[in-house]
């Protein structure tokens, strides 16, 4: 888990740097919606999407995990049960 925290603190220096070193304008344009902000906003604004993005996918495929193993529990209880009898 070090080793996740660590590069995950690489990148955002990297990124702190160069969106700090490119304080340009710019327009966003996606759909009908059009954001005007500086380059450092955007770059800081999709690095934070993409980390929402990677923990929703995380805790989705999570809760799925624990519910498999409260099925396979409960199929394992239920076969022991029955291999008592």
């Amino acid at each position: 888990m070090q080793i996740y925290l660590v590069f995950a603190a690489i990148i955002a220096i990297f990124i702190l740097i160069f969106s700090l070193q490119n304080p340009f304008p710019l327009i966003v344009h996606f759909l009908n919606w059009e954001v005007k902000g500086s380059l450092t906003f955007v770059l800081i604004a999709t690095f934070i999407a993409g980390i929402l993005t990677s923990y929703l996918i995380n805790t989705i495929s999570r809760i799925k995990r624990i519910r498999l193993i409260a099925k396979q529990k409960k199929e394992i209880a239920a076969l022991a049960k029955e291999g008592r009898k």
